[in-house]
């Protein structure tokens, strides 16, 4: 059966040369149906699905794979494809606590607990995520133990779990991605970023960058990882760029303005940040956020004072 898939998985990748992604998953489809256990091929329909836009096709192919690695009791594997999953829907509640349990299961309590205040971000009503939490702090108070701070980023890429899960995200992507395939670049460098990874999550946003249609949201992220990472000129640098991307929705325009005041504040040009800030009021009509406009206050303040 390895060998039939391989044939397809040829077979396919010609086809997808052709443009003939709706062929290439149809060739795909075939596979999984008469072996429903060949996840090797599901990861690549996912893949497929998520070339052409089908994120919830995508995230089912996904979520299937990672139901059996945690069954296979293969939890690196799981983890780094419920992470794909959660960059794809941020929203997939079963999938955060899927990443909590495992996390508990190697002892990664405090990620665990980041899991349960995500999914409480997005149904504060959810119980079994507050009880969560409660057990936590609950093992944690037994132990006599300080809650540490999630693992930093340079901690990450030294760590054993966090550079396996790296690795299994690099590989299970690297039979698909190309140089020309900017989405899925794109959408690696988001993973990359969500997991603290921010060299590498450059380095994918770049590469996203040859395809006209991804550089608002490239430089936009690039601006974003560099400001994370402290490099304020060269995160000014690619935001400004986005801004000479024609033409741009009043969101857009939004967004690049807020985070420039956001990376001058970092950086600690009150002035330069505060005009940033009042561009994206003057871009919304005047109408501020409640919390923005408290920073604009408090910034003016600290002008005059």
């Amino acid at each position: 059966m390895v060998g039939d898939s391989d044939r397809i998985f040829e077979l396919a990748q010609k086809i997808t040369q052709k443009k003939g992604l709706k062929k290439t998953i149809k060739e795909y489809q075939k596979t999984v149906d008469s072996d429903p256990n060949d996840f090797k091929t599901r990861i690549k329909l996912g893949d497929l699905y998520l070339r052409r836009g089908n994120l919830e096709k995508a995230v089912q192919e996904y979520f299937s794979v990672a139901e059996y690695y945690i069954k296979e009791e293969l939890d690196l594997k799981a983890i780094g494809i419920f992470k794909r999953i959660l960059v794809l829907n941020p929203g997939m509640i079963e999938s955060y606590y899927k990443l909590a349990d495992l996390y508990r299961k190697r002892g990664l309590f405090a990620e665990a607990k980041v899991q349960y205040q995500k999914i409480l971000e997005v149904d504060p009503k959810e119980k079994k995520a507050r009880d969560g939490i409660q057990s936590l702090e609950k093992k944690a108070a037994e132990a006599k133990t300080t809650e540490k701070k999630v693992i930093e980023d340079t901690v990450r890429e030294k760590d054993p779990v966090w550079n396996s899960i790296l690795h299994e995200l690099q590989r299970q992507l690297s039979a698909q991605l190309s140089e020309e395939d900017y989405q899925t670049h794109y959408h690696l460098g988001i993973a990359f970023q969500e997991m603290g990874l921010f060299e590498r999550a450059i380095e994918e946003f770049k590469i996203s960058l040859g395809n006209p249609a991804q550089e608002f949201n490239g430089y936009l992220m690039l601006g974003s990882c560099y400001r994370c990472m402290g490099d304020c000129n060269e995160a000014i640098e690619n935001l400004k760029k986005g801004l000479k991307i024609k033409p741009l929705t009043n969101k857009q325009y939004e967004d690049l303005y807020y985070q420039l005041g956001l990376t001058y504040e970092a950086d600690g040009q009150t002035k330069a940040a505060l005009d940033s800030y009042n561009k994206v009021v003057e871009i919304k009509g005047g109408k501020a956020p409640a919390a923005l406009q408290l920073k604009i206050e408090k910034m003016k303040e600290q002008m005059m004072g």
